[in-house]
C-alpha cells in the first residue's frame, strides 16, 4: 500500500463520488469485438479511448477506400498493415471482412488465419449469436446452417490455401485478409510441405506467391490486405514480411502497393525489399496503414514507442520518451532475469495497480 501511495504521491486526487458514480469498462475481448462487429456496430462502439477509435477507423477507412478504388478501376492492389503489439490488427481484419459481405455488390471478403484455436472460436462464437438473434426475431436457423455462413468469411489459411491447390478457378472473394501474414512460409518450407504432405512435387512457389496467384486468377480486380507484426516470425520456415514482397517483385509487378512507412522499421527486417520493389512497380506510402496505439495498453501509446527505442538502441529517442512516461508507468530496465523476477515478487502489488 505504501509503494501505491508513494507512486502516487504527485498525482491530483480523485473524487470519491466522481468514481463511485463511474461505470466500469473494460477493453472487450477479440470475441466480443467480432460479434459486435457482426452484428454491424463500428469500431467507435467498441474501443476504449479517442485515440484507439481514430487510429482504427482511419485504418479500415482507408482499406475501404482502397477496396472501392480496386473495383472500380479494374486494379489488383495489395495493402500492408502494420501496428505496434496489442494495436488491433485482428480487429482491423474482422472490421474490413464484416463490411465486405455484399455478394450483390460483387466485393465479399474472407478473413484468413493461421491461428486456428482463435478461428474455431470466432466461427464458434458467431455462429451462436447469429442462432440467438434469429431465436428473437422468430426466425429459427440451425447451428449447422448459421455456422456455414460464418465460415464463408472466417477460415484457417491452410484450408483456403489447400482448396485452391485443387481447384484452378478464382477464389469466391475479391477481397482476402490474412492475419499474421508475417509468417508465411518461405519457399523451401513450402515446397517441403507441398511434396511430403500434399505429394504435389512440382511445386514451386513459396506461401506468399502462391497465395496471391489464388487472387490474382481474377480477370477484373482483387485486394489483398496482410496484417503484419514486426519481428514475430518463430517457427521453421517463416518467412517475415519480405516473403511478400519479394513475391510481387518477381512475379506480380502488375499488382499496384499501399504500404506504412512503418514497415521501413527495423523489426520488420523489410527496407531492402521495399527499395527493390519500388523500381518494378507502383508503391503508395500512407500513415494510416500503421496502427500506433495498443488498445492494451489505452493509457499510453508512446509504451511501444520506448520499447522499440530501447531494442534499436537509439539512447535519445528513449530518453525522450521515457520522460512522458514515468509518472504513468512503473519502468524498469535490468539484463538480469533473476533480478526481474524478483522486482515482479516485490512489486507485484503495485504493478496489479496499472494493469489495463
Amino acid at each position: 500500500m505504501l509503494n501505491i501511495l508513494n507512486f502516487f504521491k504527485n498525482s491530483s486526487s480523485i473524487s470519491g463520488d466522481d468514481f463511485a458514480k463511474g461505470s466500469y469498462s473494460p477493453t472487450p475481448t477479440i470475441i466480443e469485438a467480432a460479434v459486435s462487429l457482426y452484428n454491424n456496430h463500428t469500431v467507435e462502439n467498441i474501443t476504449r479511448s479517442d485515440a484507439e477509435a481514430k487510429n482504427l477507423t482511419s485504418t479500415t477507412s482507408l482499406i475501404s477506400q482502397i477496396i472501392d478504388h480496386a473495383k472500380q478501376h479494374q486494379n489488383k492492389i495489395i495493402c500492408f498493415v502494420t501496428g505496434v503489439p496489442g494495436a488491433g490488427k485482428t480487429l482491423v481484419g474482422l472490421k474490413v471482412a464484416t463490411q465486405h459481405l455484399d455478394k450483390e455488390k460483387g466485393n465479399t471478403s474472407v478473413y484468413l488465419s493461421g491461428n486456428a484455436p482463435l478461428v474455431a472460436i470466432l466461427q464458434e462464437a458467431l455462429t451462436r449469436d447469429q442462432v440467438k438473434r434469429e431465436s428473437e426475431t422468430g426466425r429459427r436457423i440451425t447451428k449447422k446452417d448459421a455456422k456455414q455462413a460464418v465460415k464463408s468469411f472466417i477460415q484457417i489459411i491452410h484450408h483456403y490455401r489447400d482448396a485452391y491447390l485443387v481447384n484452378p478457378e478464382p477464389p469466391y472473394d475479391h477481397v482476402a485478409i490474412f492475419d499474421e501474414a508475417q509468417r508465411a512460409w518461405n519457399r523451401e518450407q513450402t515446397i517441403k510441405f507441398m511434396r511430403q504432405k500434399k505429394n504435389q512435387h512440382d511445386f514451386k512457389y513459396s506461401e506468399p506467391e502462391f497465395l496471391i496467384s489464388c487472387l490474382d486468377r481474377h480477370k477484373d480486380w482483387a485486394v489483398i490486405v496482410c496484417l503484419v507484426g514486426g519481428g514475430q516470425e518463430i517457427n521453421t520456415g517463416e518467412a517475415g514480411i519480405s516473403e511478400w514482397l519479394n513475391a510481387i517483385e518477381n512475379t506480380f509487378t502488375n499488382w499496384q502497393v499501399y504500404i506504412s512507412q512503418n514497415l521501413k522499421d527495423s523489426e520488420y527486417a523489410a527496407e531492402n525489399a521495399i527499395k527493390k520493389l519500388q523500381n518494378k512497380c507502383t508503391v503508395t506510402f500512407n500513415n494510416d496503414l500503421h496502427l500506433g496505439v495498443s488498445l492494451r495498453s489505452f493509457r499510453s501509446e508512446k509504451l511501444s514507442l520506448l520499447v522499440k527505442s530501447i531494442l534499436d538502441l537509439n539512447e535519445l529517442q528513449a530518453k525522450v520518451v521515457l520522460e512522458k512516461l514515468h509518472d504513468k508507468y512503473p519502468i524498469v530496465l535490468t539484463r538480469n532475469i533473476s533480478k526481474a523476477k524478483l522486482w515482479f515478487i516485490i512489486a507485484g502489488t503495485t504493478i496489479e495497480t496499472f494493469c489495463d
